[in-house]
């Protein structure tokens, strides 16, 4: 590695075992500051020789990327973020093999002679011991600082960057005295590799600032931050300070409304020290730059010191003096604190203090009345003092005398009573003859909890909950009428409501169970069963009945006229209560089935595809399934008669 400094001072970089001469003092703002943007980052076309390609780059390309893996072909390291780590950045991934060129150049314009500039980049190599083989040509990028006239002010290289198994982001620079006679210049970052496989690498960040003499900036003799109330007494007086290295220093204070993307020269503020105006509210930043008195009109030329932040936060917001009222033996709860107080601190009349948020004066007393101060204390020693006059007035007290169940559609009485004069007021008022006395005829309609509020003539207020729970009247209904064949069991279907009831089903015979809404009953005749719903608290019993209809056989016809008139046209079994028809077939007399119909009560209309068959007898079986899953079997003969 070679290194050529023309009337500067320049140390060169040798990564593996030295590092160059970086800036020991302070940097100003980049002159340069290349961070390859975001997304699909295009280089000017003037600003490198190779050609931007979108994915992996092939020989003599680059991409700009924050995230690529698989290219080498898959053996390079992936790049995921810039070299920062973050995911919303570029990096610049070059493949350089058998292509010499320029990675970079752009040219430094309005310098200042004799200011120590430093330039740096950060650089990774991509190549793994797989890549080309384990054989890969290793990159060597050369950094270069010529005059526009093409002299050379600078030039360093980076050696070999070695094979990596991730990416290794190393930070590459040197600091240089930029001749007295030379403003603007040429940076170029070029590489000459070797044929052959390789030479793959990625750079990110190249910058160029100023570089100087150590300058540190404090505020009321820290390096802040500093935050505090609008209310503050902190005089904020800034102080520079700076190391020798300067022949005739000039200073000059910045300020930045926007986190120190811009600043701006504060008017007149040019010695070592500068006092901040007092504000309300806002974050402000600060610092100040240095650099030869002849130079310091130029941003290019200037040192700039640590920023330090004031942040100025708003007073908490003072409430009037309110006047609170209380009553005599009922704990007061004080105005809640605000959420975000650190800590508070309520004082009162004879010695009464409270730290809790949501202070209490328990069984307020005639001695309580007076003045309360509540002080609260929030972040950056914000204090807000309010304070509250409270006058204890004479409290009342309210009895109410429970409520007992009564049955729907019955009434009760409620009854409240209260010391002193007051008001009552009932809520809810719903099913109350009156709200606003103490003793109305309550006939709710469901349970209600009622509560009753006393208000004597000063204001105070006691309350009490009185339960009215309504007992459900019965209610009844045996369910639809049933049929069923003689000997075969059928369900009832009942149902009923109420509270606390009692079932009762009659006569008992033939009944499976007489307790149960849905009991099986068998009898051998027409039955009429009557269910009784009776309430066991009182509010009394209703009852219904449900026929249940005996055949002694399924009735099938035994003739048919399938004319058109309307009148026995179909040959079909009628329903039957809820048996369930499984299948019906009808043959001719040869033995051939001319009609059949499973789970479906359709009917014969005498013809086969639209052919009327002739009269005559016809053979019929069907199967049909009672509701407890019996199946009952029947066949007979048929007469379709035209």
């Amino acid at each position: 590695m070679k290194l050529v400094v023309a009337a500067l001072l320049f140390v060169m970089l040798t990564p593996d075992n030295a590092a160059a001469q970086l800036c020991n003092g302070s940097l100003g703002d980049p002159i340069l500051n290349e961070t390859f943007g975001a997304g699909h980052y295009v280089l000017p076309a003037y600003k490198s020789s190779y050609t931007y390609i979108g994915g992996c780059p092939s020989p003599g390309t680059y991409t700009t990327t924050g995230f690529i893996f698989g290219c080498g072909p898959r053996t390079w390291t992936k790049i995921t973020g810039d070299h920062t780590g973050g995911y919303n950045g570029n990096c610049m991934l070059v493949n350089a093999e058998s292509t010499p060129g320029t990675v970079y150049t752009d040219t430094l314009k309005d310098l200042c002679g004799s200011t120590v500039y430093q330039f740096g980049v950060w650089i990774t190599g991509v190549m793994t011991n797989l890549t080309c083989g384990g054989k890969a040509v290793l990159p060597n990028l050369k950094f270069e600082i010529k005059s526009l006239a093409g002299v050379t002010l600078a030039l360093d290289s980076t050696g070999f960057l070695p094979l990596v198994e991730d990416k290794t982001w190393t930070f590459y620079g040197f600091s240089m005295l930029m001749p007295q006679n030379v403003n603007d210049a040429i940076l170029a970052i070029t590489i000459n590799p070797a044929t052959g496989c390789g030479s793959a690498f990625a750079l990110d960040d190249i910058t160029f600032r100023p570089c100087g003499s150590s300058i540190t900036a404090t505020i009321d003799g820290s390096a802040g931050p500093a935050d505090v109330c609008a209310n503050y007494t902190n005089p904020f007086i800034m102080q520079a300070q700076y190391a020798p290295g300067f022949n005739n220093p000039a200073l000059q204070w910045q300020s930045s409304n926007d986190s120190g993307k811009t600043w701006v020269d504060i008017a007149g503020q040019t010695s070592l020290s500068y006092a901040v105006p007092r504000r309300l509210s806002g974050n402000v930043l600060y610092r100040v730059a240095i650099a030869e008195s002849s130079n310091i009109g130029s941003v290019r030329c200037r040192i700039n010191s640590n920023v330090i932040s004031t942040s100025v936060h708003q007073v908490a917001q003072h409430a009037p003096p309110q006047y609170l009222t209380g009553c005599t033996g009922k704990d007061f709860l004080l105005p809640a604190a605000d959420p975000s107080a650190l800590s508070t601190l309520w004082t009162g009349p004879v010695g009464y203090q409270s730290t809790q948020t949501a202070a209490v004066i328990p069984q307020l007393k005639y001695s309580d009345t007076g003045l309360y101060t509540f002080k609260e204390t929030f972040y950056f020693n914000c204090v807000s003092l309010d304070t509250f006059y409270l006058k204890v007035f004479p409290g009342t007290a309210l009895n109410a005398v429970p409520g007992y169940p009564i049955c729907a559609g019955a009434s009760e009485q409620l009854s409240a009573v209260s010391s002193g004069t007051v008001r009552y007021q009932w809520f809810p008022s719903t099913g109350l003859s009156n709200d606003t006395i103490p003793n109305p005829v309550a006939m709710p309609g469901d349970s209600t909890d009622y509560k009753v509020v006393s208000t004597n003539e000063y204001g105070c207020k006691d309350s009490a909950n009185v339960q009215v729970f309504v007992y459900k009247n019965p209610k009844a209904n045996a369910g639809p009428d049933v049929a069923l064949l003689r000997g075969d069991t059928v369900q009832l279907k009942a149902s009923a409501a109420g509270t606390a009831l009692a079932i009762q089903w009659a006569p008992a015979q033939y009944i499976s169970n007489t307790q149960a809404l849905a009991p099986l009953v068998y009898p051998p005749v027409d039955t009429k069963y009557t269910l009784m719903v009776a309430s066991t608290v009182g509010c009394g019993s209703v009852t219904s009945q449900v026929n249940v209809k005996v055949y002694n056989d399924i009735f099938v016809p035994n003739a048919f006229t399938p004319n058109g008139d309307g009148n026995n046209d179909y040959f079909q079994v009628t329903p039957f209560g809820s048996y369930k028809l499984v299948r019906l077939a009808l043959y001719n007399r040869w033995g051939k089935a001319v009609f059949v119909t499973e789970g479906s009560y359709a009917g014969w209309d005498g013809a086969i595809n639209g052919n009327p068959q002739p009269p005559g007898v016809y053979v019929y079986t069907l199967q049909m399934r009672s509701p407890t899953g019996k199946v009952v079997a029947k066949q007979g003969t048929v007469l379709l008669i035209r």
